[in-house]
């Protein structure tokens, strides 16, 4: 079996939609985070093409900041963890089917369905699946020094296209959340993007080749 690597710098990044970071306003929650930015953003400036029967990696520097899948992980394992059981098992079972994969809680949980959503319709979202005051001040606290430090990151894609006998050629597509997060403490932008790809062409027709990805720092 074949196995290949395709390197790429200074790959850009287009969300699906403009970026739009909401003013805080008087009277909004004080813990709490609005998105702006849900759904599928593709990368720019990265061309390849993946053999019949070939396994292949993809690496790239963007251009953009996010945070890194240890973060994301980091903040799904403290939310989770405040979540019973029966809000838990939902959201593995979304994650199955959604190509917000890693993000699903942001975006689906605790975002209301996917869609964007203001500070005081997230927080009001949380208390509904149970969170505490308490809860969501130290969840949000844990978001905002994540999101303050914030860099440049590189992806590495793996794509199996070994069981199919056509090559796979086109543009890798994920699942991006970004907005606002805003504590007592202070408030910053910023940007997650899921740990799973579309390969070979947007969703949901796809490329027919899987692809997994993990996201990190430089």
């Amino acid at each position: 079996m074949k196995k290949i690597q395709i390197t790429r710098t200074e790959v850009g990044f287009n969300d699906p939609f403009q970026p739009i970071i909401s003013k805080i306003e008087k009277g909004t929650a004080e813990e709490s985070y609005s998105i702006d930015v849900s759904g599928q953003g593709q990368l720019t400036g990265l061309s390849y093409t993946i053999p019949a029967h070939t396994e292949g990696k993809i690496k790239a520097k963007l251009q953009i900041s996010a945070l890194t899948s240890d973060d994301v992980k980091s903040l799904n394992d403290m939310a989770m963890g405040f979540l019973d059981a029966s809000y838990k098992e939902e959201i593995k079972e979304y994650e199955k089917t959604s190509a917000s994969a890693s993000l699903s809680i942001w975006s689906w949980a605790f975002g209301g369905g996917g869609a964007s959503a203001s500070y005081q319709k997230t927080k009001q979202t949380m208390k509904s699946k149970g969170l505490t005051d308490t809860q969501i001040t130290q969840l949000m606290d844990a978001f905002l020094k994540k999101a303050q430090n914030m860099s440049t990151v590189e992806i590495d894609f793996y794509v199996n296209n070994s069981a199919n006998d056509y090559s796979v050629s086109g543009d890798l597509y994920l699942y991006t959340v970004s907005g606002t997060i805003n504590t007592s403490k202070g408030t910053a932008q910023y940007r997650m993007l899921a740990d799973q790809a579309s390969a070979g062409g947007p969703p949901p027709a796809g490329g027919g080749a899987p692809a997994s990805g993990v996201i990190k720092l430089n």
